[in-house]
C-alpha cells in the first residue's frame, strides 16, 4: 500500500528498510517478502522449495535491471528467456544453500544488537528518537508483522557475520603483492595497424536478402505484448475533490503557530573581568565599571575589549561574540541580553565566569509569518491529510473488490465511481503511458495475470500512485515480413559482410607478419598508418578496453615483436605489435595491499557460495514446464 497512507512518511524509507534486511546479492531478499507458490517448485534445495513465484518475482527484477543498463532492449548475446529464468534460478539455489549452512552453523545476532540496529535507523525515529508507532507501520507497510521483519533482519546480519569473517581473515603473502604491483603497473610497448572495409560500397542482392532473412527470421519478430485495463489511484486526483473550510486552515495556523516563528537571533560583543573570592569580585566590579563609564564617555568598546577583556576566544576580535540564539549563553547573560535594545550598552552582569559589559548590535528573527502567507501551505497540508485517509478505504476498497471477482475490474470501478482505463499494446522491456512503468509491465507478464487472467495486486508507483490491472488482450510475438524488415536486413547484412571481410583480411595479415613481413609494409598495401601507442598502460583509458585486453593478454616479446589480432565487430579488424615489456614494482602503496586483500576476501566469500550450492541436493523443475 502507499506508505503516505499508512503512516506518513515518504517512499525512500521504504527502500532503506528493505536494503536494511538485504543480503549481499543483486537478487537476494526477494523470497523474503513472497508467500505461497505453485504446486510444482522451480527447484528445491536439501528439501527446501523455491517457489515458482518467487523465481519469476526475482526473474522480472533482473530483466528490468539489464533492459535500464542497455537503454530497454536486451542484447542478444545475454541469451534467450529461459537461458535468463535459468540463470537467476541458479543465484537463488547459491542463496537457499547459503542461508541453510548460517542456520545449520548457529550463526546468530544477539538481542542487543538487534535492538540497537533497528533502534538506530532513521526510518524508525522521530525527531531523532526511536518510535514504536513509526516502526510498526513502516514494518506493515511492507506487508510484514514486527516478528517476521526482525528475523529477517537477524538472518540477513547473519549472512554479514559469515561473509565479513571471510573476508577479514583474508591476507596477502608478499610474494604474492610483488607479482600483483608487477603486473598492475606493468606497460607494453605497442603499435597498431587498422583494417577498415566500407560498408557503404559493399552491394547487396535480392536473393542475399531473402536467404538472409529465412535464415534468420526469429531476429525479425514482433515482441510479445499486452494490452491492460487498469484503475490508478493517486493522492493528487483525491485532492482536488476535497474543499478545506477557512476555519481549519485557520486553526491549524494557531495551533502550529510557534513552529511559523523564526528564531531570535542577536549579534553582541562583550567584555569580560574575571573574579573569583568576595575581595576579587569587589575590585572586578570595579574595574568593569570603571571600562563602562569610559565607553560611555566615547571610548571604543571594541578598543577596550581588545586591551582589558579577559575571554582569550573574543577578546582580540574586539569582544565580537557573533550571533546568539536563547539557550547558548547562561541565564544571567542572556536575560540581559535578550532585554537590551539594538546599541544599547549593558550594565555589569555577573556570571560564574565573572562580570561582563554586553554591547548589542544587531537583531534578526523572532517573526511570525502571517496567516495570508501560510494559508496555501495549511490548505494543502489538511487536504493531503483528508486524501490519505479517503484514498486508504478507495484502495482497500478497490483490493476487496479485485480479489472477490478476480476476473475483472470492472465491478470495483462501478461500485466506487472509479474510472476504468486501457493502455495501448507494451512488451515486457518498453511501453507508452501507464506501460512506461517497469513495475506495471513486470505485473502484465507475471504468471498469474497473463496466464491465469486474474486481476493484480495494487502495485504502488512511487509514494503517491496506486495501480490495480488485469490483462485485457495478448498477442505471442509474430513473425515480421519480409518488406517491414527489409532495411534493417540490409543493415544487418552489410553488418555481417563488412565483418566477414575485415576478418579475413585482418587473419591473412597476421599470418604474413608472422611469416616475416613488417608491419610498415603490412601498411602500405592495406593504404593505411601505422599508430605508434609508445609504451600502454594496463588501464589506459584513451585506448579501446579490447585492445588493451589484447595486448596485456599476450606474451612478453623475446625475439623480436609479438603480433595478434582482434576483430572489432564493426567492419575493423586491428593487429597489435607488442615490442617491450616493463615493470614497475616500486609503485606499491598501502591502499593497493588493502585492495588486493579485499579482493581475496570476496575471492573467498565467493568460493565458499560456490561449494556450498554444489554440494547442496538441488532438484530443479524444467524452466519450460514453470507455468
Amino acid at each position: 500500500m502507499l506508505q503516505a497512507i499508512r503512516d506518513k512518511v515518504t517512499g525512500w524509507i521504504a527502500y532503506g528498510i528493505i536494503f536494511l534486511i538485504s543480503v549481499p546479492f543483486a537478487l537476494w531478499g526477494v523470497n523474503s517478502y513472497l508467500g505461497g507458490g505453485e504446486v510444482a517448485p522451480a527447484a528445491t534445495v536439501n528439501g527446501e522449495e523455491i517457489t515458482v513465484r518467487e523465481l519469476e518475482q526475482a526473474y522480472a527484477l533482473y530483466r528490468q535491471r539489464l533492459a535500464r543498463l542497455f537503454g530497454g532492449t536486451i542484447p542478444q548475446a545475454f541469451g534467450s528467456e529461459e537461458a535468463l529464468r535459468q540463470q537467476v534460478r541458479e543465484q537463488l539455489i547459491e542463496e537457499y544453500a547459503l542461508r541453510q549452512y548460517i542456520d545449520e552453523r548457529r550463526y546468530r545476532i544477539a538481542d542487543a544488537d538487534l535492538n540497537q540496529m533497528i533502534r538506530g535507523r532513521q526510518e524508525f525515529q522521530r525527531d531523532g528518537q526511536f518510535d514504536s508507532s513509526i516502526y510498526q507501520a513502516q514494518v506493515r507497510s511492507l506487508g510484514m508483522t514486527p516478528v517476521g521483519f526482525e528475523e529477517n533482519l537477524r538472518s540477513s546480519a547473519a549472512v554479514q557475520q559469515f561473509q565479513q569473517g571471510l573476508q577479514a581473515t583474508a591476507f596477502t603473502l608478499p610474494s604474492t603483492k610483488q607479482k600483483f604491483d608487477s603486473l598492475r603497473n606493468q606497460t607494453r610497448k605497442l603499435r597498431m595497424l587498422t583494417y577498415r572495409v566500407d560498408a557503404e560500397q559493399i552491394e547487396i542482392g535480392e536473393q542475399e536478402i531473402e536467404a538472409y532473412y529465412e535464415s534468420q527470421a526469429e531476429r525479425y519478430m514482433t515482441p510479445e505484448q499486452v494490452k491492460i485495463d487498469y484503475i490508478e489511484l493517486s493522492l493528487d486526483s483525491v485532492k482536488q475533490g476535497i474543499e478545506v473550510p477557512e476555519a481549519d486552515v485557520f486553526a491549524r495556523y494557531e495551533a502550529n503557530r510557534a513552529a511559523y516563528t523564526a528564531p531570535e537571533v542577536r549579534t553582541a560583543s562583550h567584555i569580560l573581568i574575571k573574579s573569583g573570592d568576595e575581595d576579587q569580585e569587589q575590585q572586578g566590579l570595579e574595574k568593569i565599571t570603571e571600562i563602562r563609564n569610559r565607553i560611555v564617555a566615547g571610548e571604543s568598546f571594541a578598543d577596550l575589549a581588545r586591551e582589558y577583556s579577559e575571554d582569550p576566544g573574543s577578546a582580540s576580535d574586539g569582544g565580537n561574540l557573533g550571533e546568539i540564539e536563547t539557550g547558548v549563553m547562561v541565564p544571567s547573560f542572556e536575560n540581559a541580553l535578550f532585554s537590551m535594545q539594538v546599541d544599547e550598552l549593558s550594565e555589569p552582569v555577573k556570571t560564574r565566569f565573572g562580570w561582563h559589559l554586553i554591547k548589542l548590535h544587531e537583531i534578526k528573527g523572532g517573526e511570525t509569518r502571517a496567516f495570508e502567507s501560510m494559508r496555501s501551505e495549511l490548505e494543502d497540508e489538511l487536504k493531503t491529510e483528508l486524501a490519505e485517509n479517503q484514498i486508504y478505504d478507495l484502495v482497500e476498497g478497490v483490493a476487496n473488490l479485485a480479489y472477490e471477482q478476480p476476473d475483472s475490474l470492472a465491478p470495483a470501478a462501478e461500485q466506487l465511481g472509479l474510472q476504468l482505463r486501457s493502455s495501448d499494446w507494451f512488451s515486457r522491456v518498453s511501453g507508452d503511458g501507464i506501460a512506461a512503468e517497469p513495475q506495471v509491465r513486470q505485473q502484465a507478464f507475471a504468471s498469474e495475470v497473463l496466464q491465469q487472467g486474474l486481476n493484480s495486486e495494487g502495485i504502488e508507483l512511487g509514494s503517491e500512485r496506486i495501480v490495480f490491472l488485469r490483462v485485457n488482450e495478448h498477442r505471442d510475438a509474430q513473425q515480421q515480413s519480409l518488406e517491414e524488415v527489409r532495411e534493417t536486413v540490409i543493415q544487418d547484412l552489410r553488418r555481417v559482410r563488412t565483418n566477414e571481410l575485415a576478418n579475413a583480411a585482418g587473419s591473412a595479415g597476421l599470418d604474413e607478419l608472422e611469416a616475416g613481413k613488417s608491419l610498415q609494409l603490412l601498411a602500405e598495401e592495406w593504404n593505411a598508418q601505422v599508430e605508434d601507442l609508445g609504451f600502454v598502460g594496463r588501464n589506459q583509458a584513451e585506448i579501446d578496453a579490447a585492445i588493451r585486453n589484447r595486448a596485456f593478454g599476450m606474451g612478453k616479446p623475446d625475439q623480436g615483436p609479438l603480433f595478434n589480432g582482434l576483430a572489432l565487430g564493426n567492419g575493423e579488424y586491428v593487429i597489435v605489435e607488442l615490442s617491450a615489456v616493463q615493470s614497475n614494482e616500486d609503485a606499491s602503496d598501502e591502499q593497493s595491499l588493502n585492495g588486493l586483500t579485499a579482493a581475496v576476501g570476496e575471492a573467498d566469500f565467493r568460493a565458499a557460495v560456490d561449494v556450498l550450492s554444489s554440494r547442496a541436493e538441488v532438484t530443479r523443475t524444467p524452466i519450460d514446464e514453470l507455468q
